[in-house]
Protein backbone atom coordinates (compact mmCIF):
# COMPACT_ATOMS: atom_id res chain seq x y z
CA UNK A 1 0.00 0.00 0.00
CA UNK A 2 1.31 3.17 -0.92
CA UNK A 3 0.83 6.48 1.64
CA UNK A 4 0.57 9.41 -0.40
CA UNK A 5 3.42 12.46 -1.01
CA UNK A 6 3.03 14.79 2.06
CA UNK A 7 3.21 18.24 -0.15
CA UNK A 8 3.63 18.72 -3.67
CA UNK A 9 3.61 22.21 -5.29
CA UNK A 10 2.49 21.59 -9.41
CA UNK A 11 4.67 21.34 -11.94
CA UNK A 12 7.66 21.79 -9.21
CA UNK A 13 8.80 18.63 -8.27
CA UNK A 14 10.83 16.43 -10.72
CA UNK A 15 13.26 13.06 -10.38
CA UNK A 16 15.95 12.42 -12.68
CA UNK A 17 17.30 9.36 -13.17
CA UNK A 18 20.63 8.81 -14.37
CA UNK A 19 21.93 5.58 -15.82
CA UNK A 20 25.72 5.46 -14.93
CA UNK A 21 28.70 2.46 -16.22
CA UNK A 22 31.68 1.46 -17.18
CA UNK A 23 31.04 2.71 -20.95
CA UNK A 24 29.39 5.90 -19.81
CA UNK A 25 32.05 8.54 -20.74
CA UNK A 26 32.32 12.03 -19.17
CA UNK A 27 34.10 13.94 -15.86
CA UNK A 28 30.78 14.94 -14.48
CA UNK A 29 28.90 11.49 -15.16
CA UNK A 30 26.15 13.42 -16.44
CA UNK A 31 26.92 11.74 -19.80
CA UNK A 32 24.99 9.05 -18.86
CA UNK A 33 21.54 8.07 -20.29
CA UNK A 34 18.58 10.06 -18.04
CA UNK A 35 15.05 9.28 -17.79
CA UNK A 36 12.62 11.98 -15.94
CA UNK A 37 9.91 12.08 -14.27
CA UNK A 38 7.52 14.64 -13.36
CA UNK A 39 6.30 14.72 -9.82
CA UNK A 40 2.56 12.62 -9.96
CA UNK A 41 4.07 10.49 -13.07
CA UNK A 42 3.99 7.25 -11.88
CA UNK A 43 5.81 4.69 -14.06
CA UNK A 44 4.82 0.97 -13.63
CA UNK A 45 8.21 0.20 -15.94
CA UNK A 46 10.64 1.35 -17.71
CA UNK A 47 12.47 -1.82 -18.15
CA UNK A 48 12.35 -1.11 -22.00
CA UNK A 49 15.66 1.35 -21.01
CA UNK A 50 17.64 -1.38 -20.35
CA UNK A 51 17.92 -0.06 -16.81
CA UNK A 52 18.12 -4.33 -15.25
CA UNK A 53 21.53 -4.44 -16.48
CA UNK A 54 23.70 -5.73 -13.75
CA UNK A 55 27.03 -3.49 -15.10
CA UNK A 56 25.41 -0.23 -14.71
CA UNK A 57 23.78 1.04 -11.84
CA UNK A 58 21.30 4.52 -11.01
CA UNK A 59 21.70 7.70 -9.56
CA UNK A 60 19.16 10.28 -8.68
CA UNK A 61 18.53 14.08 -8.98
CA UNK A 62 15.54 15.43 -7.13
CA UNK A 63 13.68 18.57 -7.26
CA UNK A 64 10.52 20.04 -5.30
CA UNK A 65 9.42 21.65 -2.21
CA UNK A 66 10.18 20.46 1.35
CA UNK A 67 8.26 17.54 1.75
CA UNK A 68 7.87 16.13 -2.09
CA UNK A 69 8.49 12.27 -1.63
CA UNK A 70 9.28 9.70 -4.36
CA UNK A 71 9.55 5.90 -3.80
CA UNK A 72 12.03 3.81 -6.15
CA UNK A 73 11.38 -0.11 -6.56
CA UNK A 74 13.41 -2.89 -7.66
CA UNK A 75 10.69 -4.30 -9.41
CA UNK A 76 8.00 -3.27 -11.65
CA UNK A 77 4.48 -2.65 -10.97
CA UNK A 78 5.64 -0.80 -7.43
CA UNK A 79 6.63 -4.48 -5.96
CA UNK A 80 8.90 -4.64 -3.59
CA UNK A 81 10.61 -8.42 -3.28
CA UNK A 82 13.97 -6.72 -4.88
CA UNK A 83 14.11 -3.62 -2.60
CA UNK A 84 12.68 -0.17 -2.58
CA UNK A 85 14.40 2.97 -1.33
CA UNK A 86 11.47 5.90 -0.29
CA UNK A 87 13.50 9.82 -0.46
CA UNK A 88 11.50 12.30 1.48
CA UNK A 89 13.02 15.86 0.66
CA UNK A 90 13.53 17.62 4.34
CA UNK A 91 14.01 21.46 2.38
CA UNK A 92 13.23 22.79 -0.69
CA UNK A 93 16.87 22.45 -2.17
CA UNK A 94 17.70 20.23 -4.70
CA UNK A 95 18.79 16.70 -3.76
CA UNK A 96 21.85 14.09 -5.69
CA UNK A 97 21.91 10.88 -4.75
CA UNK A 98 24.74 8.86 -6.23
CA UNK A 99 25.08 5.78 -3.85
CA UNK A 100 21.35 4.59 -3.60
CA UNK A 101 22.12 1.82 -1.82
CA UNK A 102 24.09 3.61 1.18
CA UNK A 103 21.71 3.51 3.53
CA UNK A 104 21.03 2.22 6.94
CA UNK A 105 18.53 -0.73 6.31
CA UNK A 106 15.08 -0.80 7.14
CA UNK A 107 15.25 2.70 9.34
CA UNK A 108 14.78 6.18 8.52
CA UNK A 109 17.85 7.77 8.00
CA UNK A 110 18.39 11.82 7.63
CA UNK A 111 21.39 13.00 5.07
CA UNK A 112 22.74 16.27 3.71
CA UNK A 113 22.59 15.14 -0.01
CA UNK A 114 25.56 15.96 -2.32
CA UNK A 115 23.82 19.13 -3.85
CA UNK A 116 23.07 20.70 -0.36
CA UNK A 117 19.73 19.99 0.13
CA UNK A 118 18.38 17.60 2.96
CA UNK A 119 16.52 14.52 3.02
CA UNK A 120 15.27 11.58 4.48
CA UNK A 121 15.34 7.83 3.37
CA UNK A 122 14.10 4.49 3.90
CA UNK A 123 15.91 1.40 2.06
CA UNK A 124 14.68 -2.08 2.41
CA UNK A 125 17.59 -3.69 0.72
CA UNK A 126 18.37 -6.00 -2.15
CA UNK A 127 21.55 -7.06 -3.57
CA UNK A 128 22.57 -4.69 -6.21
CA UNK A 129 19.54 -2.59 -6.03
CA UNK A 130 21.11 0.38 -7.94
CA UNK A 131 20.93 -1.31 -10.75
CA UNK A 132 17.47 -3.37 -10.57
CA UNK A 133 15.62 -0.19 -10.59
CA UNK A 134 12.28 -0.41 -12.50
CA UNK A 135 9.35 1.56 -11.29
CA UNK A 136 9.12 4.95 -9.44
CA UNK A 137 5.86 6.14 -7.84
CA UNK A 138 5.55 9.56 -6.40
CA UNK A 139 4.69 10.05 -2.20
CA UNK A 140 6.30 7.77 0.40
CA UNK A 141 6.24 3.78 -0.05
CA UNK A 142 5.75 1.12 1.66
CA UNK A 143 7.86 1.13 4.56
CA UNK A 144 7.09 0.16 8.16
CA UNK A 145 8.26 1.44 11.54
CA UNK A 146 8.25 5.25 11.81
CA UNK A 147 5.14 7.19 10.59
CA UNK A 148 7.77 9.27 9.41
Amino acid sequence: MIIPGTSFASGKANLDLWKRGLFYYGPCGHCAELISFPENKDRADFSEYGYGDYLDYCTINLKGPKGTAVTLFGLNNFRTERGYLVVVKEDDKDIEITDLEGFSLRTWTTVDSEAGGRYSAYYLPHLNFKALITSIQWGKGPQSGSSH
